[in-house]
């Protein structure tokens, strides 16, 4: 490409500072504790711990809050209709502090557990987008988009992996499709005029920038698209 791409992945790998470290030990399942003076034991109070697992990742805790979706997933009694919903979660804390594989793998289990779980795939492809791993990417997106066709962000991940494979035709597709679906989302428009610029449609592209212009005069992509086609 003539220029480096500007935000594309905007939306798909974004992730906050937090914890790098080695990834949490698993705990064991929680045990009931005996209660005091012969009271009936404890029990693991797994809903509440998986509202104040929920609230640590939204206060991009992730090292507490992976810590608590795992001691959920360890409960024996979890129902079963708990289990994709958790790993997604967790997913998302360990993709959010950038310990990708691990990531991978608990959404993988969570399209297993819950196979029309369109939002799973979806963090599956903008994670193996941050590993590098476009064909992937492109794959599970496309998952996404069968279970769900009307999600603009879906056909846009799948148009960011396509324009780093080259594969502009397909890119355009997609990134028309998802712009049809969003049609303020300058960022989009951004990207979308760069695909055309890329495969040689320079008036598209100019035509593209401006309308991405006339939502966000600051956006990124069009300014620097406009400036490289003057």
């Amino acid at each position: 490409m003539k220029r480096l791409l500007i935000g594309t992945l905007f939306a798909l790998v974004a992730t906050a500072t937090a914890f790098a470290a080695e990834p949490a030990a698993t705990p064991a399942a929680p045990a009931a504790a005996p209660g005091p003076s012969g009271n009936p034991p404890v029990r693991y109070d797994w809903q509440g711990n998986h509202k104040k697992a929920q609230a640590a990742l939204a206060a991009r805790d992730y090292k507490t809050a992976i810590i608590l979706f795992t001691e959920i997933l360890n409960y024996p009694r979890l129902p079963k209709t708990w289990l994709a919903p958790t790993l997604y979660f967790r997913g998302k804390a360990y993709r959010s502090s950038r310990q990708y594989n691990l990531a991978v793998t608990d959404y993988q289990a969570a399209t297993q557990a819950d196979a029309k779980m369109d939002v799973a795939f979806y963090e599956l492809g903008a994670t193996y987008q941050a590993l590098d791993q476009h064909g992937k990417a492109i794959s599970a997106f496309g998952q996404a988009i069968s279970i769900k066709s009307n999600n603009a962000d879906y056909y846009y991940g799948r148009c960011v992996s396509f324009s780093y494979l080259g594969k502009f035709a397909d890119a355009i597709n997609d990134c028309e499709r998802a712009t049809r679906l969003r049609p303020g989302s300058a960022d989009m428009l951004g990207s979308l005029g760069r695909l055309y610029e890329d495969s040689g449609q320079k008036q598209r592209a100019i035509e593209t920038y401006k309308l991405a212009l006339a939502i966000n005069p600051r956006q990124a992509e069009a300014l620097d698209g406009l400036n490289h086609l003057k």
